[in-house]
């Protein structure tokens, strides 16, 4: 998954100003690294969904109700994709909204979690973050209604 996608989000919205396009471009960016997100899952693959992640980034695990680094991030995947029953995440955008200057968005959308016993899911928001490298998540928020 990693590496073989060219960086995304440099070209949307230029020195602060967002044209429809570019919001639509902005949009359809992070869509895309959405569904790489849920390919690297499907992987297994910790080192490409930490790519997604700006490096001081934090995560709130609808499990825990408790704010986790990229440490913490790396260590729960890690578990979660040795257990033989965890069969994967899926987050399904249902909105994705870009700020007037093209440098932050927010996606808003449902997730699931299946394991060969059960089925989880709920709502989440992710913050996105347009860096030189593309867009990045700055922080993501889980919660399970279930």
């Amino acid at each position: 998954v990693r590496g073989s996608d060219a960086p995304v989000g440099r070209d949307c919205g230029r020195d602060g100003q967002l044209s429809p396009d570019d919001a639509d471009a902005c949009e359809a960016e992070i869509r895309a690294l959405r569904a790489r997100s849920n390919a690297a899952i499907a992987a297994r693959d910790i080192a490409a969904m930490e790519a997604l992640f700006l490096a001081d980034a934090t995560v709130l695990p609808a499990a825990s109700g408790a704010p986790q680094g990229m440490d913490g991030f790396d260590a729960r995947m890690t578990r979660a994709f040795a257990d033989p029953d965890f069969l994967g995440w899926v987050r399904t955008p249902d909105q994705v909204l870009i700020a007037a200057s093209g440098l932050r968005a927010a996606e808003r959308g449902n997730w699931t979690g299946r394991w060969r016993d059960r089925t989880s899911g709920g709502v989440y928001q992710a913050m996105w973050e347009r860096t030189a490298d593309g867009w990045r998540i700055r922080n993501e928020s889980f919660v399970a209604l279930d």
